[in-house]
């Protein structure tokens, strides 16, 4: 006889699968009542307020002993309620109630199991007012929690896993046995360049998600890149806060806050992190408070750190003969050991070796191990027993067998910044067709495709590559792959800002032109584009980075321009923000006041979103005086405008209504004004009235907005009509708002964000109240509530709170 319970739903028991039917009622309630507290003594005087609602009668004992009575026979062979002295429980299992398997889950750290077995709203087939308050709403918010948690993003970082691993038995049982130690845990895994510490961390990683059910992440550290800055602290949690699903404005810009927002979304996860190529400790001492498993890679000992180390040595003549097998096949590898002692021991060697083998099948490893003993006499090199000095030796060894065309590719490589390139891109850098190269490239193990189309190679061949440019390739050529890759990227980017975006401050007056051999990407569709920028955001923050440091002038602002609205859509002012004050600087140095005063105005509204106001105040002004300076008025108009808005967020409404006002009067006298410009001006003067309370002004302003010449922007007109809905709603005139606001949300459909729909949602709802209809406004402010929620938008607390003030 196998019977079941569930309340996480609407209350039903089965008997070997047979619906049992519950008589409706007093008997429905207190059956709910006493599953809610399974295995637990309840009184008579607690039953009889639940099954009575609140109002038992004179004797409710023997009222109470009647219910019970007909709750029985109704279960027959399913009857769960037990009598005890003074009360009741109902005497259940986990295999038998859903909420204790539930609760079983979650302690297992199993959400998605537990939250399976919840079916909706708690027993709404359970009528009693005081019941549903005081017993199912804690139960319901217990489990509502758990829900939320299991809906949080579980994030999955981590770099592909090497498809043929071998070896390191001991050390992956070494880490799975401390992942099984309770608290938060440390591990180190250090040893030589080129050992395989990211391997094996990443292989482990893989081969352990179960036990790490809220997701991984994995960042490079960069702790000894030559070419690039060690990853910083604050990137990082930039990186990981938003990959757990915090809006990019919610991140807080001091590392305190981060680290301290970090712990806070860390602290109840079962989550693993991959530090890898870590310098030393302090490099990583801000990221380690958290998470439950922290799993760092590093040249360095990190004696600093309290923490298990796991040092990691070459791979034992056996290991190596091992990975030769697996590459290379039993019959194939008989005599290997001279070939292993070439190669120290080290994997990233030894795939070389067996990529360079595998070209030639029919020839004895013996021969190639002749072969490379003759380059490295030919090189002069002597083996000084390190690790390194040998890698060295193979990488020629490879690189010398590579066809002219895939040898120059692998130079200028060494060019690029990283962290990995595309074909397109690597088209670019070589001035022609470079999938063949490419494809030699991975074949010899010079590079890796460790995501579908995106290639790069370990930080010792990235070394060596840039080595080999400065020795093979002219000067010359150098510069000119280099100006091709800038190139490549900001006309990607150029092509894409004509195509698909709208840069609000207007076109360059002098379009950049590619140079010869420069191929830039083209996207039909925006999707595509964005996808590609998605991908790409790293490598264009490198290129942007080295465009600067080796006086690209040039390249370094328009690349950042080009860039503006991406910023600005995706919410990426936190990751560039320093990067337009260098471009500001560079602007200077050319003498360039127009852009001095553009890229002023884009660090003020890159403050403005970070939160930072009264910087952003400064800012905006600056921009003023700049292009007051120059006779520039719209953009005098656009720094007013911005000042405005920020004035508003600091609380000074009426401020910022006479700054609004002063832009619009400007723009009026200007006679290149535009439909556009004009119509950004009234949309920021509309909102810096309603935020004064002065209504009726902002509807004074429509008639103006409609006798402009053109269609709108869809986003702008969204926004307009949001505060033409506001002003309505502060008038009292309620049904015109909700025109309005519908009317938005169709806007924003075309054009907009979730922000700019959960803000319309949120009005529809104050609307709808004003109408007196209280169920419609729920309804709104539901929508708007989880999308903030969705989104961990601090609005959601202002909407939760209308929710709960109406009944």
């Amino acid at each position: 006889m196998v019977v079941q319970y569930r309340v996480l739903g609407a209350l039903e028991v089965t008997l070997d699968g047979a619906d049992v039917p519950v008589p409706v009622g007093r008997c429905r309630v207190l059956l709910a009542a006493l599953l809610l507290r399974p295995n637990r003594f309840v009184s008579v005087d607690e039953l009889a307020e639940l099954v009575w609602d609140g109002t038992p009668p004179a004797r409710a004992r023997q009222s109470l002993h009647q219910v019970v009575r007909r709750l029985r026979v109704a279960l027959g062979e399913a009857d769960c309620v037990r009598t005890l002295s003074g009360g009741y429980e109902a005497r259940v299992g986990p295999d038998e109630l859903d909420l204790l398997r539930f609760r079983e889950l979650v302690a297992a750290q199993d959400l998605a199991g537990a939250v399976k077995l919840w079916r909706g709203p708690m027993l709404t087939n359970v009528v009693s007012e005081l019941f549903h308050r005081n017993e199912v709403r804690h139960v319901a918010e217990e489990c509502a929690e758990v829900v939320a948690r299991s809906k949080r993003r579980a994030p999955r970082l981590l770099p592909a896993a090497m498809p043929r691993f071998v070896g390191r038995d001991g050390h992956l049982r070494r880490l799975t046995s401390l992942a099984e130690e309770t608290g938060p845990v440390i591990v180190t895994v250090t040893g030589t360049a080129g050992v395989g510490k990211s391997v094996l961390a990443v292989q482990w990683a893989h081969s352990t998600t179960d036990r790490f059910p809220d997701g991984q992440l994995h960042v490079n550290m960069r702790g000894f890149d030559r070419h690039r800055e060690p990853m910083a602290p604050g990137d990082v949690l930039n990186r990981f806060l938003e990959a757990l699903g915090v809006p990019v404005e919610r991140i807080p810009e001091a590392l305190d806050d981060q680290v301290a927002l970090y712990r806070e979304m860390t602290a109840d996860r079962r989550l693993l992190v991959v530090l890898d190529n870590v310098r030393d400790a302090d490099h990583v001492r801000p990221l380690l408070t958290g998470p439950s498993f922290v799993l760092i890679t590093s040249r360095d000992r990190l004696t600093g750190l309290a923490g298990r180390d796991v040092p990691l040595d070459v791979l034992s003549a056996e290991e190596a003969r091992t990975l030769l097998v697996s590459r290379l096949g039993e019959k194939r590898v008989d005599t290997a050991d001279e070939l292993v002692a070439w190669c120290g021991g080290l994997p990233l060697a030894l795939a070389i070796v067996a990529a360079r083998a595998a070209e030639v099948p029919h020839l004895p490893l013996s021969a190639l191990a002749a072969d490379l003993a003759d380059e490295r006499t030919r090189l002069d090199s002597l083996d000084t027993g390190d690790a390194e000095t040998s890698v060295r030796t193979v990488f020629q060894w490879s690189y010398q067998r590579l066809s002219p065309q895939a040898a120059r590719m692998f130079r200028l490589v060494g060019l690029h910044p990283g962290p990995d390139l595309t074909i397109p891109a690597a088209t670019s850098l070589a001035g022609e067709p470079a999938d063949d190269a490419v494809r030699e490239l991975v074949g010899a193990n010079l590079l890796v495709e460790h995501a579908p189309g995106r290639f790069t190679c370990h930080d010792l061949l990235r070394v060596y590559a840039a080595d080999r440019a400065q020795a093979d390739e002219p000067e010359a050529s150098r510069a000119a792959a280099v100006e091709r890759m800038l190139d490549h990227y900001l006309h990607t980017l150029e092509c894409m800002n004509r195509t698909h975006y709208w840069n609000h401050l207007g076109t360059l007056e002098e379009p950049p032109v590619p140079s010869a051999g420069t191929t830039p990407e083209v996207f039909e569709r925006s999707d595509e584009a964005e996808a590609w920028f998605h991908a790409e955001r790293a490598v264009i923050y490198a290129v942007v980075v080295l465009a600067g440091d080796q006086g690209y002038d040039r390249h370094t602002w328009q690349l950042v321009w080009f860039m503006t609205d991406l910023v600005e859509r995706f919410g990426l002012w936190r990751e560039w923000i320093g990067l337009f004050a260098r471009t500001t600087e560079v602007v200077e140095r050319l003498g360039d006041r127009l852009q001095v005063s553009r890229f002023v105005f884009l660090r003020a509204v890159g403050h403005g979103r970070l939160g930072e106001l009264e910087r952003g105040v400064e800012l905006f002004e600056a921009a003023d005086l700049v292009c007051a300076e120059i006779g520039l008025v719209p953009g005098r108009v656009r720094a007013q405008a911005g000042i405005a808005w920020l004035l508003g967020e600091l609380d000074r409404p009426h401020e910022a209504v006479e700054v609004a006002r002063k832009s619009l009067a400007l723009l009026r006298g200007f006679e290149g004004r535009t439909p556009t410009r004009m119509r950004m001006a009234l949309y920021q003067l509309s909102g810096a009235l309603v935020l004064a309370g002065r209504h009726a002004e902002v509807l004074e302003l429509r008639a103006e907005w409609e006798s402009l010449d053109g269609v709108a922007d869809p986003h702008l007109s969204g926004q307009m009509a949001s505060e033409l809905a506001r002003a309505y709603i502060g008038l009292g005139r309620h049904a015109e708002a909700v025109a309005e606001l519908l009317g938005a949300l169709e806007s924003f459909e075309q054009m907009g964000t979730w922000v700019d729909v959960a803000y319309a949602e949120n009005f529809l709802g104050d609307a709808h109240l004003g109408l007196g209809d209280a169920a419609e406004a729920r309804a709104w402010w539901e929508k708007a509530a989880a999308r903030y929620a969705e989104h961990e938008h601090s609005d959601e607390a202002a909407v939760r709170a209308k929710l709960d003030g109406v009944s």
